[in-house]
């Protein structure tokens, strides 16, 4: 059972694997629940490791106009105006380690930019995003940018590189990628799904990103909730004042959380997380 608290004024939710079934798309019971969010003036911000380019189809959706926390927390923006809230990079070196990291296990890897997705190579995550741009409209394509030369193209955006998606190609590789970066940058990788990693500067989580936006929202920490399902969630999940995880969720999630839901991302788990909150008293 959830404790008496304070009321819930912010609810922090992870997309994939949360809020999105498996198909990627958002149940009729979930935007119901954050309709009466809404109604009751409580905010529902997403917390993502996507770019916040991939999110805005699903904020239309919503009806939301809120920022959105994207790569995992570097970055904190309302995607349709472009009004940044906060930003925190990697630095050149870093990436160029991380990248010299993927080389040396055989692993894929895209750079999440301020605007674009960049890959050395046409990978197949890279070809699904570019087949998914063909059926958008123009102000919700993602950009796209395939080069060899990934040393220019990083020297040349220096500033704007938030996050480092990794595609090891075998689950084995897990570790001794984690272990390469870590050993050459002091910089964590998380898992952010079943077969992928992400890297972001030191000390940036969601968590991070949803005590900047509450201060400007003069929320407390005691008043936010956090709802999520895999390792890159497991911060927000223990700074928001109640830390729901998804019955999908990995164990250090479920252990780390105050609830777990009884419904998982296929069932509108997300839904019944809203409800449980509203019935706080």
């Amino acid at each position: 059972m959830l404790a008496v608290m304070k009321p819930i004024k912010l609810i922090a939710c992870d997309m994939d694997g949360t809020l999105l079934d498996d198909q990627k798309r958002i149940s009729t019971d979930n935007i119901e629940a954050i309709n009466k969010l809404k109604a009751r003036g409580i905010y529902f911000v997403i917390a993502t490791g996507r770019h916040d380019s991939m999110v805005k189809g699903y904020l239309d959706t919503l009806g939301l106009e809120m920022p959105v926390i994207s790569c995992n927390g570097a970055m904190v923006r309302e995607p349709f105006s472009n009004h940044l809230f906060s930003s925190i990079p990697l630095q050149t070196e870093q990436v160029f380690e991380v990248i010299l990291a993927c080389k040396s296990l055989g692993a894929d890897y895209h750079i999440y930019g301020r605007d674009v997705i960049y890959g050395e190579t046409l990978t197949s995550r890279m070809f699904y995003y570019n087949e998914r741009n063909k059926t958008l409209p123009e102000r919700d394509k993602i950009k796209l940018f395939v080069s060899k030369d990934y040393r220019n193209y990083v020297k040349e955006n220096t500033g704007e590189l938030y996050k480092i998606l990794i595609i090891p190609s075998s689950q084995n590789d897990f570790i001794p990628i984690k272990e390469k970066i870590f050993k050459a940058t002091g910089l964590h990788a998380f898992q952010s799904d079943a077969a992928l990693l992400d890297v972001a500067q030191k000390g940036i989580t969601k968590a991070h990103a949803i005590q900047n936006l509450c201060r400007e929202l003069k929320i407390s920490q005691e008043e936010t909730a956090a709802i999520g399902d895999q390792l890159n969630d497991l911060d927000m999940i223990e700074y928001a004042g109640i830390g729901i995880a998804m019955n999908n969720a990995v164990q250090p999630i479920k252990e780390a959380a105050q609830n777990i839901t009884k419904k998982n991302n296929n069932q509108s788990g997300v839904a019944e997380a809203i409800h449980m909150l509203l019935a706080l008293k």
